[in-house]
Formats: structure tokens, C-alpha cells, sequence
């Protein structure tokens, strides 16, 4: 440093200027990003905000989703933003979808029925996958609603309660026929089968939502996807991001990224939401047609 500096004095023939150029140089070096001094202006900002917003909620339901939003925004650091969910060390194993096929009948069912039963389950797990959901919908509601009412009405009360296996096929049914419900929502597929009728359908969607809930005994982390669908259609934005996170690590990578880009975007957050679209699509993933 010191030849440099003798250098720089001996060809410019004024020491001071070298003097003003290391210095320059220094605070240049220890200048943080231009993008992320700006990203953590806009979070003080809107920090303050927030504040003031729980200050003033007029009821404990707008202040529960406040809060939520001033949690995420404070563990939020600018630039480094998780790219990938992380599991913690004692995050619960998921229960898997049984299949009808590989169980026995439940006593007082007739060989036919349970039969019918178990071809419905496998026509609904065939059509109701990540690649063809969009396009199945109709199917996939009409084929989840038949075997929910079908194991519904016959199988026995203590056949219908978890962790029967047979509960937990009624219980992924009544999460596939929610979430096809919920993905009518979804503009690209509005544009192909239109909600004609928003009242019915609300209620249609809530209903299969709460009927999950009465059997599950409140949220499960198999079925978390839904939950935080309800609370998003809800504008109850900061919560549902709050749950994405607490549950990181029972979601896909694909779904986790996917929909925090998205629920940042519709907070209007934009710092984080394009810190959340850059990781998504540096990951490989693309949103579907």
C-alpha cells in the first residue's frame, strides 16, 4: 500500500490527491449494494407502517394478520433470502395417502361397493397429479365429491376417524376435491370454465374446507397447501406467508418457492417479491401455461 500510495503522489505531483483517492477507494470497497440499501430503506419503511396499522386494528383478526406481516418482514434480510426450504430436526414424518386396493374392506361393506370404492380412488389418483390438474378439474371434482359421499355414507363412524387408514383416504379425498375447488380460482383456468355462479361456489369451497378441518381436529401439515390457499383468498396475505414458513419443510421445493414469490407479489412488497421471483426462477422452475 505504501509503494502504491508513493506512486500515485510522485506521478500527480500533488501528495494530497493521493491521499483523497485511497480514501475514495476505501469507501468505495465498504459500500454495501446499491439494490439492497434500497430494499432495507423500503423494510424500515414499511416496518413503521405496519406499526402504526396494529396501533390502529379495529379487531383482533386484522392485528393477528399485521403482526404476521411485521414478523416476516423483520426476519427478512435483503439478499439473503432462503433459496430452498429447510426442514427442522424434529419436523413430524407426513402420513401418506393409503390406497383402497391394499386395505381390507371394513366389516358390514359389500364386496361391491368397497370395490367401486376402491375404482374411484384409483381413477382420482390417476387424474389428479401436478402435470394434468389444471386440465382434469371437472373430473377431478366430480370424482372427488362421488368417493367422499361414497365413504361418507357407508363406512362405519370408527372407520372415518383418523388414523383409521381408511380416515386418512377420506381425508386426502375431501383435501383433493378443496384444492381442484380452489384452483377454479386461478385466472387461467377462469378463462376456460368461468365461475358463473360466486355465491354457490364460495360456498361449495368453504364447506369441503370445513369438512376437512371437523374431521382433522384443526390443520395438518399434509393438507397445509389448502389451509394457506384459504387464508391468501382471505387477503390474509401476512399469515399465510407466516405459515408457508412455519412449514417449510413439509412442502415441495417447487410449491415453497412458488408461492412466495406469488403471496409476496399480491402483498405488493416489491424488494422481496423480486429477490422471491429471482431465486424461483434461478432454481429451474417455470410457472405453468
Amino acid at each position: 500500500m505504501q509503494t502504491f500510495q508513493t506512486t500515485i503522489g510522485r506521478r500527480s505531483g500533488w501528495p494530497w490527491l493521493s491521499t483523497l483517492l485511497l480514501s475514495a477507494l476505501a469507501i468505495s470497497s465498504a459500500k454495501a449494494d446499491p439494490n439492497e440499501i434500497d430494499a432495507e430503506s423500503w423494510r424500515n419503511q414499511k416496518l413503521k407502517e405496519i406499526a402504526t396499522k396494529i396501533q390502529d386494528a379495529q379487531s383482533s383478526e386484522d392485528r393477528l394478520e399485521y403482526v404476521a406481516r411485521r414478523s416476516w418482514l423483520q426476519q427478512w434480510e435483503p439478499g439473503q433470502m432462503l433459496s430452498a426450504p429447510t426442514q427442522a430436526p424434529a419436523e413430524p414424518a407426513l402420513v401418506e395417502e393409503p390406497s383402497l386396493g391394499e386395505l381390507e374392506g371394513p366389516p358390514g361393506i359389500e364386496p361391491q361397493v368397497w370395490q367401486r370404492m376402491i375404482s374411484s380412488q384409483t381413477e382420482l389418483l390417476a387424474i389428479d397429479t401436478d402435470d394434468s390438474r389444471k386440465e382434469n378439474l371437472r373430473r377431478i371434482i366430480a370424482s372427488a365429491s362421488q368417493l367422499e359421499e361414497w365413504l361418507s355414507n357407508k363406512l362405519p363412524v370408527e372407520s372415518q376417524q383418523l388414523p383409521a387408514p381408511t380416515a386418512w383416504v377420506l381425508a386426502f379425498t375431501r383435501y383433493r376435491l378443496g384444492r381442484a375447488l380452489a384452483y377454479r380460482e386461478l385466472p387461467s383456468v377462469r378463462e376456460r370454465w368461468p365461475i358463473s355462479e360466486p355465491v354457490q361456489y364460495q360456498k361449495r369451497l368453504l364447506e369441503a374446507y370445513q369438512r376437512l378441518l371437523d374431521q382433522t381436529k384443526g390443520v395438518r401439515p399434509e393438507f397445509i397447501l389448502l389451509e394457506d390457499r384459504i387464508l391468501r383468498r382471505s387477503s390474509k396475505r401476512g399469515r399465510a406467508l407466516e405459515l408457508l414458513e412455519s412449514h417449510q419443510g413439509v412442502i415441495q421445493a417447487k410449491w415453497y418457492l412458488k408461492k412466495r414469490r406469488d403471496l409476496l407479489e399480491e402483498l405488493g412488497w416489491q424488494p422481496p417479491y423480486q429477490e422471491a421471483a429471482r431465486i424461483y426462477f434461478e432454481a429451474g422452475y417455470r410457472d405453468d401455461p
